[in-house]
């Protein structure tokens, strides 16, 4: 009996730990700020800031395990937080922030995460007719606003 409580125990300690690694983390390296969240299909979202390189432009790269897009292809990616659509275009898997107009969208998705009160944001390919599913917790932690991310970059 004290073998299969143990081992219940352990179970159940190892399903919090997995349950943990789809947070919000952070990370610098080379001169660039990345948060950076799993889910459980071992998909990503890397949103950045290479404040000290060359090329200061923000992004974000999105590795999805659903889709696997051709070489220079255009992908519309939706971002969906709180009910709120925040479109992007991306080069395959990459959205890079040039101009007002593009660094203010990802600056607003930022605003969004670090404020929703939600578990959950969701990322839609209209053009694969699939979506994905990403955690929320340690979003506030990892960006603190949109501002203080993005601070140093383009």
């Amino acid at each position: 009996m004290r073998t299969l409580i143990g081992l219940i125990s352990i179970l159940l300690c190892c399903t919090q730990a997995l349950a943990a690694d789809f947070r919000w983390t952070i990370g610098f390296g080379q001169g660039t700020f990345e948060a950076i969240v799993r889910n459980a299909d071992d998909s990503s979202v890397n949103i950045y800031c290479p404040q000290g390189q060359n090329d200061t432009t923000p992004g974000m790269f999105i590795d999805s395990k659903k889709i696997q897009p051709r070489a220079g292809e255009q992908i519309a990616v939706q971002i969906v937080v709180d009910g709120k659509n925040y479109p992007f275009y991306f080069g395959e898997d990459q959205f890079q922030a040039r101009g007002r107009a593009n660094r203010q969208s990802l600056h607003s998705l930022i605003d969004a995460l670090v404020k929703s009160t939600g578990r959950h944001f969701v990322v839609e390919y209209p053009k694969f007719g699939t979506s994905e599913q990403f955690s929320l917790l340690g979003a506030r932690e990892a960006f603190k606003s949109a501002n203080d991310f993005l601070d140093g970059c383009e």
